[in-house]
């Protein structure tokens, strides 16, 4: 039953967002359609109840409102084995004077978003979540709603990494901001098929933002 509760409130939230048009790939690289870029989001979380965590990421802009929803149960980000396997890869940046960590990284539970969206101004508004709470006699479903508030902009043609959005689903709610370029981009070479990351921006949310 609350599963199927569940369920039932995120295909509300589903049903009211705009849904983005298909990733494309060519020649190893993202491809964003005509008039478009490409943003892309790690939409990561914790939760006390990971089999029964739900969560959804919310963004306003020139499309309307999007949602983009991850299960903890099932979406996991992979990070790579090999310790320096951004060292082979082609980019458009030196990631070492960003003050990003280098070096072997962890699974997370989330998905990284690969968002094809019209040119313009928009903004990372909220992510709105659930998990169960498991007693012996009783179970409680607890929701989350956590203001971000992070603004990014996409000109026609970019394809922008924004970094990685935690949510911490516990008791008391808080989001991070950060960034994992060789898990996140690992992810994109394993599950998309991008091999050439030379075309791929970098502009970060404020990672130094944590919001409770």
């Amino acid at each position: 039953m609350w599963k199927s509760l569940v369920l039932g409130l995120s295909l509300v939230v589903a049903g009211c967002a705009s849904t983005p048009a298909p990733v494309v790939v060519e020649q190893g690289r993202l491809s964003p359609p005509a008039g478009q870029g490409i943003a892309i989001i790690a939409l990561t979380a914790q939760s006390f109840n990971e089999r029964s965590a739900e969560l959804a990421l919310h963004i306003d802009g020139p499309a309307g409102k999007i949602s983009e929803q991850i299960a903890l149960g099932t979406d996991l980000i992979r990070a790579p084995s090999d310790p320096n396997y951004l060292n082979t890869r082609r980019l458009s940046f030196s990631f070492r004077p960003l003050g990003v960590q280098v070096g072997n990284t962890q699974n997370v539970r989330g998905r990284v978003l690969v968002l094809p969206l019209p040119a313009g101004d928009y903004m990372v508004s909220n992510a709105t979540g659930s998990w169960l709470r498991e007693g012996i006699q009783s179970s409680n479903l607890e929701t989350v709603n956590v203001a971000i508030q992070q603004p990014f902009h996409l000109a026609a043609g970019e394809v922008v990494y924004l970094g990685q959005v935690h949510v911490n689903m516990s008791l008391r709610s808080v989001v991070e901001l950060s960034q994992n370029l060789e898990r996140d981009f690992f992810d994109l070479e394993t599950r998309r098929g991008v091999t050439d990351f030379s075309n791929i921006i970098m502009r970060p949310f404020n990672a130094a933002t944590t919001v409770q």
